[in-house]
């Protein structure tokens, strides 16, 4: 029987509502950090309910495959901003989340025991800030 070591999962999530150079330096850190990565990306309804109607730019299909074109093949539904449902379905060993982001699912990854790993966001790029500017 040969022996597999155990792989480090972890788990990112967010919108990545218009794919930008911050999401892709925040993404490649999170990779870095374990041997799976699996992408919880937020479906349409959860972004236009949190960022407005004019929201998502890109569809859920759309950005599913920017993802995996940048080489993200484990990118997963999530149906709410909370990746909590997500947490509890793939036990990740680690949950990557932007240093601003101190609020969401903490409780849940602090019950099964998920190592909460924070990455400061990159400064002066955001999706509404590109939205503000293609205005």
């Amino acid at each position: 029987m040969l022996y597999e070591p155990k792989k480090d999962i972890v788990y990112v999530a967010g919108a990545f509502d218009l794919i930008h150079y911050g999401h892709v330096r925040f993404l490649e850190k999170a990779k870095k950090l374990g041997d799976i990565l699996y992408v919880g990306l937020v479906t349409d309804d959860a972004v236009k309910k949190q960022k407005g109607n004019s929201r998502p730019i890109l569809t859920y299909k759309e950005r599913k495959q920017w993802l995996y074109e940048m080489g993200y093949s484990n990118v997963v539904k999530q149906e709410t901003f909370n990746p909590s449902e997500n947490l509890i379905k793939f036990r990740p060993d680690g949950f990557i989340k932007g240093e601003d982001q101190t609020h969401i699912s903490e409780k849940t990854a602090d019950d099964l025991g998920i190592e909460i790993i924070y990455l400061k966001r990159t400064k002066g790029i955001s999706t509404s800030d590109i939205i503000k500017r293609i205005k």
